[in-house]
């Protein structure tokens, strides 16, 4: 047996991430002794330090290797690397896309710390009820284009007639983008069919009232929307009433520069009681 100190030299891993590893019980030692905690291993355990590794060179998280380490199927690992090849495929290309954008700035000598902020006009008015096709969703924000189109082809292959463009109402509290809690809605013509599938349904919203006001350019500022219709419904004697959504009119679909991309973005409110 070898002890964790030799065994790190064979593996050319730290001693701190072998034992993160038998934390995670990627990794456990054959033996730990119960008089001074030192933990030992053998020959054996080499291969599957080895095969960690690789794993990780290949992107894969810690419980994804653990899923593989602990199954023999080798359809499903071979599925897995198919999937772990797509999310480097699209994370290549939104790298390709942030290095593009720096040579832009770099090109045309753009302050990146330029003020940014624009006005915004506000409207109020009463958004009449409605039925969409929605689905609920917990995703990576940049994965939403894709979601969307798979809603307009799902639509499609039920023969439902979708009225408008898609909108995208937000539920968390704080954003987080890995795991956006989100739910997709594109207006169509009225059904009595309220659940098509266990992924997506169609469903009434009710009339309401909303502030909206128009962001024109791209997602990384809208923020700058936001405050202005949290300032326009404080000032105005409003509250909010129920979570924000935003209204895709123009995007990347469109195949145009983000400046281009127009997005509405809707607050839901009432008038807050008279103190």
């Amino acid at each position: 047996m070898y002890t964790i100190s030799r065994f790190s030299q064979l593996c050319k891993m730290s001693a701190r991430m072998l034992r993160h590893y038998d934390k995670e019980e990627l990794l456990k030692p054959v033996l730990v002794d119960t008089t001074n905690g030192y933990r030992y291993y053998d020959q054996s355990q080499l291969e599957t330090a080895l095969r960690i590794k690789k794993l990780k060179e290949y992107r894969f998280s810690l419980p994804e290797i653990r899923t593989i380490l602990q199954s023999s199927d080798s359809t499903m690992f071979i599925s897995m690397i198919h999937t772990k090849i797509d999310e480097i495929s699209n994370e290549m290309s939104r790298n390709k896309q942030i290095v593009s954008k720096m040579q832009e700035l770099v090109d045309k000598k753009a302050d990146l710390f330029q003020g940014v902020r624009r006005s915004y006009d506000i409207s109020l008015g009463i958004r009449n009820e409605m039925s969409v096709v929605s689905q609920r969703l917990q995703i990576n924000i940049d994965d939403m284009d894709r979601y969307i189109d798979s809603l307009y082809d799902k639509a499609k292959e039920s023969n439902i007639q979708l009225l408008s463009v898609p909108s995208t109402i937000f539920f968390d509290e704080e954003f987080t983008p890995e795991q956006c809690d989100i739910e997709l809605i594109i207006p169509i013509i009225s059904r009595s069919d309220e659940k098509i599938s266990s992924e997506w349904q169609i469903k009434k919203l009710p009339q309401n009232i909303v502030a909206t006001t128009l962001h024109i350019g791209s997602y990384d500022y809208i923020g700058y929307a936001y405050m202005a219709l949290e300032e326009w419904a404080e000032s105005n004697g409003y509250s909010m009433d129920g979570p924000p959504y935003e209204t895709y009119l123009k995007g990347s679909e469109c195949d145009c520069h983000e400046e281009e991309y127009v997005t509405q973005i809707s607050f839901p409110v009432c008038k807050k009681p008279i103190q």
